[in-house]
């Protein structure tokens, strides 16, 4: 058994990278024992406690800060210059000084840093005397407007010689590495076990759109007005909607469904547990976030027998082939028509082939394999 520390956030929403993380150490945990740190007590530090995962707790701060745009932000990013970097630093040596002395006594072999913006992992790894393994999972600039807080040249070079770099996606990857670097390597997540599948023929009148927390990053504005577009509305088809919204997103929603005309064609189904469900019965599933790092819900959609229809950017375009496994489009004019060609036909043959794809590269039972590669490889021998 290898010990290895995993650094995550302690977010008050779940989010991919926490269900992704579990999933990673369900599919190693024959061959590694886990400790999970988080920043604070709370949902998610509830969460992997519940499913039996050892974790700490240690506050630190993450290596990003918003991107200045307009002239005040940069004098309000200048100003303060100083100050975050202070605090950067003296928080995050205290993180490692801390994590080293509560696991005194426990040899980790490995600290796995589980998003982007997390750097602490790099100072815990060299206080424990660790190797250190960097899971790139989205754009940290691109998707919200973030850069790195010690800029990218000190970033990027943290991130490349770091001992090994996995990108969700070959996007993702080549986003802050060279894919030709030797520890860099594309592992897609884990989403569903290879056996979680469905196929449910003929399809019910609705498109679907899903995300843990409906933002205009998502993209769910862009479906709202994509499907009134499309007129589909008056051939009975509907719009569901599933996630929760900030209060204030929440009235700009309503406002563009009751603009177009449409309010009897559109659901909020807010939080639930029958996404399964939902996607399973669904004409099509809507991916419109313009940088997606992967998307675990269009994947989900792939195991459920629902045909995707992606955005042809990001990671989405990664694993979504236009006509393959689903369908691209590029604005929204070619969202329109590709969700009034899903209503066309059944698509059923590129809904069983998505399937299968789904089942080879996005399992468990693939999943565990693969990373446990990356951490023989750091490690200098095979892990059995």
């Amino acid at each position: 058994m290898i010990n290895v520390l995993y650094v995550t956030f302690a977010s008050k929403n779940f989010d991919g990278a926490t269900y992704s993380l579990m999933d990673l150490i369900r599919s190693v945990r024959e061959y590694v024992n886990p400790i999970v740190m988080v920043q604070t007590k709370g949902c998610v530090y509830d969460y992997f406690t519940s499913n039996g995962v050892e974790c700490i707790v240690c506050d630190f701060k993450e290596d990003l800060v918003s991107k200045p745009v307009k002239l005040h932000q940069y004098i309000k990013y200048a100003l303060k210059y100083i100050p975050n970097h202070l605090m950067f630093y003296r928080k995050n040596r205290k993180c490692a000084e801390t994590v080293a002395q509560i696991l005194k006594g426990k040899k980790i072999d490995i600290v796995h840093i589980n998003n982007t913006v997390m750097s602490v992992g790099c100072d815990i790894a060299q206080a424990l005397d660790a190797k250190c393994v960097w899971h790139l999972r989205g754009f940290m600039d691109l998707a919200f407007g973030w850069m790195p807080l010690r800029g990218w040249d000190k970033y990027r070079h943290l991130v490349k010689h770091t001992d090994a770099v996995i990108g969700i996606t070959q996007t993702v990857l080549e986003h802050y590495v060279p894919l030709d670097s030797k520890n860099a390597y594309v592992i897609s997540d884990a989403v569903r076990s290879m056996d979680d599948i469905c196929l449910v023929m003929p399809k019910e009148k609705y498109f679907l759109f899903c995300a843990g927390f409906l933002t205009e990053q998502k993209g769910c504005s862009f479906a709202i007005s994509a499907f009134a577009k499309s007129g589909l509305a008056t051939k009975g088809y509907k719009l569901k909607i599933i996630g929760e919204a900030h209060p204030k997103y929440m009235v700009k929603l309503n406002q563009i469904v009751s603009n177009t005309g449409i309010s009897d064609a559109v659901e909020f189904l807010g939080r639930t547990d029958k996404v399964k469900e939902y996607m399973s019965c669904a004409t099509a599933f809507l991916m419109c976030s313009e940088n997606e790092g992967l998307g675990r819900v269009s994947v989900e959609a792939m195991f459920y027998g629902c045909l995707v229809i992606g955005r042809n950017s990001g990671g989405t375009k990664d694993f979504v082939f236009d006509g393959k496994t689903g369908f691209l489009f590029n604005n929204m004019d070619g969202c329109v028509a590709t969700m009034q060609k899903a209503t066309q036909a059944d698509h059923q043959d590129i809904i069983l082939y998505a399937q299968q794809f789904a089942r080879e590269n996005f399992s468990i039972e693939n999943y565990g394999a693969k990373i446990l590669k990356v951490y023989g490889k750091v490690l200098n021998h095979a892990i059995k």
